[in-house]
């Protein structure tokens, strides 16, 4: 079997291993900050956690890894795998040969040392700064939002005000969001600053598209397990929601019916 064919096998491998354990593996450039992340977390000494994703066939999976650095610089800026012994190596178009399996153990073996970045950086590939990873306020877990969601309530000349900032996990905002909206459908509408609730009901709603775009909240590799809010009801299955949105209509129409039969 072709060595490029078995490369790109393990590659997509390290996608499913690593995606599945909640870090981006999309092949990017920036994604190598992911890999070197992955690594500080299953080995942070330099040593493989003995439970870990690298506890055991550590020679298997850092070929694996290997082959998706691989992969990131050679769709970035070409190439071709080669068989150089017992490894795979990668012609670059300039001629270079390089052995990114050997650069994921010498990371291991060196830490910071043997930065996957740099190494990319000189193979022609540029993976960008750094980003932190966004964890929900509320529990600690990954992917999440920064994003937030507020509550304005109005009842005569009395206003309230909440503002959640996050960043929020799926669970999480989903509940916060819908614990919001459930105060403005409740009591947003009987005041003087009744007009600005549509406003932030929609604002919520905009806001919430970013909270339903994640995946399942997780743990941070390597972090404690996390427990997110419980998302609760839908807002259209909670009865304070339904008497909110029936309560202005029936205040309206009886409104209405009372100035017609009083009008002259």
């Amino acid at each position: 079997m072709a060595i490029d064919h078995d490369v790109r096998a393990g590659a997509d491998w390290a996608v499913e291993v690593l995606t599945a354990a909640g870090y981006r593996a999309d092949f990017s450039p920036s994604s190598l900050w992911e890999i070197e992340r992955f690594l500080n977390a299953e080995a942070p000494d330099g040593r493989p956690r003995s439970r870990g994703l690298l506890g055991k066939d550590l020679d298997v999976r850092v070929a694996m890894l290997g082959g998706y650095v691989g992969e990131v610089i050679r769709r970035r800026v070409g190439g071709t795998w080669v068989r150089d012994g017992d490894h795979a190596a990668l012609d670059l178009p300039g001629g270079a040969r390089i052995w990114p399996a050997q650069q994921v153990m010498h990371r291991l073996a060196t830490g910071a040392g043997g930065s996957l970045t740099a190494y990319a950086s000189a193979a022609g590939v540029d993976p960008g700064p750094s980003t932190p990873v966004l964890q929900c306020r509320c529990c600690g877990a990954v992917p999440a939002a920064d994003t937030k969601f507020r509550a304005v309530q109005s009842v005569l000349i009395w206003i309230g005000y909440t503002r959640a900032p996050g960043p929020f996990c799926r669970d999480c905002g989903t509940a916060v969001f819908r614990d919001l909206q459930q105060k403005m459908f409740t009591f947003g509408w009987y005041g003087i600053f009744a007009v600005a609730a549509p406003i932030v009901l929609l604002l919520n709603w905009a806001a919430m598209t970013k909270v339903t775009a994640l995946a399942a909240p997780a743990a941070q590799p390597g972090g404690a397990p996390v427990r997110p809010m419980d998302a609760g009801r839908p807002l259209l299955r909670r009865p304070q929601v339904i008497a909110g949105i029936l309560a202005p209509i029936v205040l309206l129409t009886a409104f209405a019916i009372h100035a017609r039969s009083t009008g002259p």
